[in-house]
């Protein structure tokens, strides 16, 4: 028979999975990025479905970044996973983020006269450089902490 794992070891376990899988995501989300400037105007019912798909997939992005994730796990182990430190990585990210995001929409309005522009590409390029930087920040950071 196996032991039960402690809230602790599983929080433990999960903190260093998270740190794993978020730069992953955030290559999944430059992935279909280059997708959808590769690939028409967003006429078709496929091109509206991967539209929809970034959508679904940047709001989930937003959602674990905004609250942590590991929604499905009890509470105490929800705890452990968004102790001070924790918390702390994830402002710093989100500022990251935030910043980014700024700093794209910037050089768009700087570059409209140099590139044409639609409002769909100009979103598509703000809410991933945002989001991308947080998850690459948090990612690092969490990792660092996890040594």
């Amino acid at each position: 028979m196996t032991e039960p794992v402690s809230n602790v070891d599983l929080a433990d376990r999960l903190a260093r999975r998270r740190a794993r899988v978020l730069p992953v995501l955030g290559l999944f989300l430059l992935i279909q990025q280059s997708a959808y400037f590769a690939h028409g105007d967003g006429a078709r019912l496929v091109d509206q479905v991967r539209i929809g798909a970034w959508v679904a997939m940047s709001a989930v992005i937003l959602f674990v970044l905004t609250t942590g994730g590991f929604w499905f796990r009890t509470a105490p182990v929800r705890a452990l996973l968004n102790d001070e430190g924790t918390l702390a990585n994830r402002a710093a990210a989100l500022s990251t983020g935030f910043i980014s995001a700024m700093l794209s929409a910037i050089l768009l309005y700087v570059m409209q006269g140099a590139w044409e522009f639609s409002v769909g590409e100009a979103i598509h390029l703000i809410v991933t450089a945002g989001l991308v930087s947080a998850l690459i920040r948090f990612a690092v950071l969490e990792r660092r902490a996890l040594g």
